[in-house]
């Protein structure tokens, strides 16, 4: 009969072990989904700004080749 208990034992603390383990995993996981949804968020940032520009140059653009063609050059 002890050696059941031991055994019980045992496998009690493996189990508890690897729950630990798990939750380490777990939280670490969460940590790099946070990271990744904030670098996400600063990116789409960015994205939308450079859309921004890019609308603003290509208006200036057309103003500029608008002038070009009421220069009337040959």
């Amino acid at each position: 009969m002890p050696d059941n208990l031991e055994q019980l034992e045992v496998k009690i603390n493996q189990l508890l072990e690897k729950h630990e383990r798990v939750k380490e995993q777990k939280e670490l996981a969460e940590r790099k989904l946070q990271e990744k949804e904030s670098e996400w968020h600063q990116l789409r940032g960015q994205l939308r700004q450079y859309e921004r520009e890019r609308s603003e140059i290509r208006e200036k653009l057309e103003k500029l080749l608008g002038h070009f063609q009421r220069l009337d050059l040959p």
